[in-house]
């Protein structure tokens, strides 16, 4: 049974560490090395720490999913550096890594430690005593849940829906759920967050980077969207653009300031990096959820993830100058994408992720889970989905242009441009991906227009030389996983691996 640990689960030491100062909490005993450890409300917000500080670990945001996200999609080209990690990402690029590649194990390991982490929370949150703060962990914690099964579900598909603290007899019987049931679990969990009785719409000073009931709202509107469920998606969204929001979160006027204090645009290297002006990165209007690091303390900063320092893995199509660049001359979004010399060091950083060293070693940009700007290009995807409207008046094409002209203010889509459903959704597809690149959204992306489209992903993955099939949309079940149970009837490999 040594090996259940695998898909779950450590039962040892809960690791108290955090980006924020609400996930800086440091037990004062090993209390809580047990499971009899919930008793009151501060062993609760110990374990909901827990979970928010998984996000920030190598084997989540910190680094692995932006590389099975990133890499694995058309926004780069073939990988440049084979030899890189003993070859694991350029396997992941072009589509030959098997299911004993380390990465995918470790990536689903962590999320499900996290979803056990939150688990806990949920089943003990009656020993708070405050009504209030525990409808709040609860629903903190069936956001965070949701989050890890929405990326499970979309990286490998059917997958063990645990929905409550197991023990590793437990964990060992368990199948792939259907990606319907996991689907509807993560619905059952957001649509639970998204009630403001039950969450905030926003936090404040040391709070901010916690879960509210917009941004859960938000990631419902997205779970409907890859589902398909047009409709739903587009009311939704709908209620939280034009009603529930209510001045929370807007489009920034610039969109470098989405991800930088720095005054990037035109500078060259010199000029960039004597920018004395740097400050730590933090929530913004735009952001609505976004995992933090800090830099300035140990273990709290990140690395640079593979992909932000080398401008020859880009796709040529976000390269400025590139025949190919699908950016018109003058949107902003292209200079984000530039790289930017290192100060005293052969590496580079890429502008929208930029940032200066610490004395640590470490970098403080923050990953972007989800921005204002989705929600304005989701809903105006949904909306055409449901029912096409390309008037002037339509609320799709207003959504659709405010994302638009915010960086490329001459840009504006007409009606007599979107003469078509397709044509409209070919403008949405487009916009999001000048919106988007490098944060983790373009691999989903093309599943779900192959499933609008069929042949859509295939044919932009031949576009940067890859032939694949559709079930390479899906990464393999760790090989782990699937020789543990041995049953091909209930834990079953995906298909072509």
């Amino acid at each position: 049974m040594k090996n259940i640990k695998y898909i779950v689960i450590s039962f040892a030491t809960i690791l108290f560490a955090g980006c924020n100062d609400f996930l800086e909490l440091t037990p004062e005993t090993n209390e809580g090395t047990t499971l009899n450890f919930y008793k009151n409300n501060k062993d609760i917000e110990y374990a909901l720490t827990a979970a928010y500080a998984d996000l920030q670990n190598a084997q989540i945001y910190r680094t692995n999913l932006p590389i099975l996200i990133d890499i694995r999609s058309d926004d780069m080209a073939v990988f440049s550096n084979i030899g890189l990690n003993s070859g694991r990402e350029y396997s992941i690029k072009i589509f030959t890594a098997a299911s004993d590649l380390t990465i995918f194990l470790d990536a689903w390991s962590k999320l499900y430690e996290m979803i056990y982490r939150c688990n806990n929370v949920i089943k003990y949150a009656d020993v708070v005593n405050n009504a209030t703060l525990r409808v709040q962990y609860e629903a903190e914690a069936r956001f965070l849940r949701a989050l890890c099964y929405f990326n499970i579900v979309r990286l490998w598909g059917d997958a063990p829906l645990i929905l409550s603290p197991l023990t590793p007899s437990e964990v060992a019987n368990c199948i792939r759920n259907s990606t319907s049931e996991v689907y509807a679990a993560i619905e059952a969990d957001l649509k639970f967050a998204a009630n403001p009785d039950n969450l905030p719409k926003s936090f404040s000073g040391n709070n901010q980077g916690r879960a509210t009931s917009l941004a859960a709202k938000g990631l419902l509107g997205k779970v409907y969207l890859q589902q398909k469920k047009w409709t739903e998606a587009k009311t939704i969204l709908g209620e939280l653009i034009n009603t529930d929001n209510a001045g929370t979160h807007q489009l920034l006027p610039d969109i470098a300031d989405v991800f930088s204090t720095a005054p990037a645009h035109g500078l060259d290297d010199d000029q960039f990096w004597a920018y004395t002006g740097w400050k730590p990165q933090l929530m913004n209007r735009e952001i609505m959820f976004c995992v933090l690091f800090n830099k300035d303390i140990a273990g709290e900063g990140r690395g640079l993830v593979v992909h932000y320092d080398r401008l020859t893995d880009f796709n040529e199509e976000f390269v400025i100058t590139s025949p190919k660049c699908i950016y018109d001359a003058g949107d902003r979004r292209s200079d984000l994408l530039r790289l930017m010399k290192i100060a005293g060091s052969s590496a580079n950083i890429i502008v929208k992720y930029a940032d200066v060293v610490s004395s640590l070693s470490q970098y403080g940009f923050c990953t972007p889970i989800l921005r204002w700007s989705d929600i304005l290009l989701m809903y105006a995807e949904a909306a055409n989905e449901a029912g096409f409207d390309n008037s002037a008046a339509s609320p799709a094409l207003k959504a659709l242009n405010d994302v638009r002209t915010r960086s490329f203010p001459s840009g504006a889509y007409t009606t007599v441009d979107l003469a078509s459903q397709d044509a409209f959704r070919r403008a949405v597809w487009l916009e999001r991906r000048l919106e988007f690149p490098i944060e983790m959204q373009r691999l989903f992306d093309l599943q779900r227009y192959e499933s609008v489209v069929s042949g859509e992903a295939i044919k932009a993955m031949k576009a940067i030389g890859l032939d694949i099939t559709k079930d390479q949309l899906l990464y393999p079940i760790p090989y782990m996983e699937v020789s543990l149970r041995n049953d091909s009837a209930v834990f079953p490999q995906n298909p072509g691996y």
